[in-house]
């Protein structure tokens, strides 16, 4: 019997298990590669987002770039353009989201309390900002309560 499908079964069995993972985590991004400056005082929330939400969704901010849910930059700010007249409303779109859920798209309850106000802070704020900063202070932008689901 020949070794050559042995030796090519290897060598494809070595690609698989050890190249694309590598390739995978080469691409994922770290913590310089976003391309908007991030505030010192929004750095843990963007952690959070990174933990909680990028594996679903895009947000330049973050450096994420989720493959299940909407690209954040896209949908919270469709003219590309984010203002701080627009931070409460996107705030507010965020925090339900987040705390009640989208329909069966988006589980409820992925982050609650001061955690999602955190979250929902950081992706008001820094939604669409590609190549810029936060549109509002975060430490004295409103952060309202979620209303009830």
């Amino acid at each position: 019997m020949s070794k050559t499908p042995i030796v090519i079964f290897g060598i494809f069995a070595a690609i698989c298990v050890l190249v694309i993972p590598l390739f995978a985590l080469a691409t994922e991004g770290g913590e310089d590669a976003s391309t908007v400056e991030v505030a010192p005082r929004d750095r843990d929330s963007r952690d959070l987002f990174v933990t909680s939400c990028g594996q679903c969704h895009t947000l330049a901010a973050a450096g994420t770039t989720g493959v299940v849910g909407p690209n954040l930059d896209d949908l919270l700010v469709p003219t590309g353009s984010n203002s701080p007249d627009l931070y409460e409303g996107i705030y507010a779109r965020v925090l339900n989201a987040v705390t009640c859920g989208l329909g069966g798209r988006m589980p409820a309850g992925i982050l609650l309390g001061e955690n999602a106000k955190q979250v929902s802070q950081f992706a008001a704020a820094y939604a669409g900002q590609i190549d810029g900063g936060a549109t509002v202070d975060t430490s004295d932008a409103p952060a309202g309560d979620p209303r009830s689901c």
